[in-house]
């Protein structure tokens, strides 16, 4: 896979070249954020679905749905990040699983990681974290 450049304004946005495209489900109930990361990920060319809770992610994943990607957020209704994420775990699913919230105490974050994520960074995503987290994709 190869890097090439995307002139976004007055910023350059790294962009991954595959000839599959990464699949990625964001996992928000935000519709304001669910459409900044849902821009952010498809100027990065991934192919992007949206989810509004956790257990809705669950769901896609018992019909037979896979994600190369999983970003969730830790707060939601209906079922939480921190749920999700040990029954997709508890499931098997072995998909990088990143989880994006606003919340900055490291007692909270540290208890979202050990729900089974890979990574977790703080609101709003942006191109410096899109890009350490695809790079660490790219490389497992």
């Amino acid at each position: 896979m190869g890097f090439g450049n995307v002139t976004s304004t007055s910023k350059t946005i790294k962009t991954i070249d595959t000839k599959k495209k990464i699949s990625v489900l964001i996992v928000e109930d935000d519709l304001l954020i669910q459409k900044i990361h849902r821009v952010i990920m498809t100027k990065f060319g991934t192919e992007v679905q949206l989810a509004g809770n956790g257990k809705e992610v669950v769901d896609l994943f018992l019909s037979g749905a896979s994600f190369d990607l999983i970003l969730t957020d830790l707060e939601m209704p209906i079922m939480d990040g921190i749920e999700a994420t040990k029954q997709l775990r508890s499931m098997g699913v072995t998909s990088m699983i990143v989880g994006v919230t606003s919340r900055n105490q490291d007692s909270e974050i540290q208890a979202f990681m050990k729900s089974g994520l890979n990574a977790c960074y703080v609101k709003p995503l942006n191109a410096e974290k899109v890009t350490a987290v695809l790079n660490e994709l790219k490389n497992n």
